[in-house]
């Protein structure tokens, strides 16, 4: 079985190979960015390394520990109160293998019933419309989620990223075509932000899908250049390469 290490070696020559058929501002991005999570894993298995060193003196302090629960079980045992207790970690246990078990559309749905909870006593919480919002679009309730946004927007006021959910709801909602409404939000929304990711990345994937490849290219390097910390850079970059080789091929 290979270490964190060798994985983190490996995954960072296979960016570097990536890279090699790259133009030469996405190479550079993507090397950064390998460059960057290389470093923070060496950095994690190093103190990983300093941890394991210190282990036996960590393993005698849990034995110590143990030793110490061990008494303490035995008198508690003799009270009456130890076999609700243990029934009680036992459903405890039952829950967690429960929830290790269910699909992450299951948790989804427990999510958004917790959200409906909190909009039950502020209904006037635009943010929670939006992340409810978000959570049926997880769900793939796409109509659900476009009422949502809907909420979120007449709380909030109109924002770009708003618009472009709503947009991006719609499009899945329509079978990925976008309708005349979507087109619609998908204006508003880039004429407030030229930079709106959700946007960006709705009209690229369309590009895409209906093989207008340079069109798809066009619009994820917008997205790169935005600053949105939460996108997976290196997953656009990977778009623009398969794109581009798409390009390539019809000449």
């Amino acid at each position: 079985m290979k270490t964190r290490a060798e994985i983190s070696q490996e995954t960072y020559e296979q960016a570097l190979k990536l890279a090699q058929h790259l133009p030469n501002d996405l190479a550079a991005e993507l090397k950064e960015e390998a460059q960057a999570r290389f470093e923070f894993e060496q950095q994690a298995v190093e103190k990983s390394q300093k941890f394991t060193k210190k282990r036996p003196l960590v393993i005698v302090a849990i034995l110590v520990l143990a030793l110490v629960a061990a008494v303490a079980v035995g008198i508690y045992a003799q009270s009456g109160r130890f076999q609700i207790v243990q029934k009680g970690e036992q459903l405890h246990q039952a829950f967690e293998v429960q929830s290790a078990l269910e699909s992450k559309e299951q948790k989804n749905s427990h999510y958004i019933l917790s959200l409906q909870d909190r909009l039950r006593a502020n209904p006037n919480d635009g943010d929670l419309w939006y992340e409810l919002g978000q959570a049926y679009a997880l769900n793939n309730d796409f109509n659900a989620a476009i009422i949502c946004f809907d909420n979120a927007q007449k709380v909030l006021g109109k924002k770009a990223a708003i618009l472009g959910a709503m947009a991006t709801a719609d499009y899945y909602e329509n079978g990925q075509n976008l309708s005349e409404n979507a087109k619609a939000w998908l204006a508003e929304s880039l004429k407030l932000d030229a930079k709106e990711s959700a946007s960006l990345l709705l009209l690229a994937t369309d590009a895409y899908r209906n093989k207008d490849y340079a069109g798809a290219v066009s619009y994820w390097r917008r997205v790169l250049d935005s600053d949105n910390e939460a996108l997976d850079r290196r997953a656009v970059i990977q778009s623009i390469a398969e794109a581009q080789a798409k390009l390539k091929a019809q000449r």
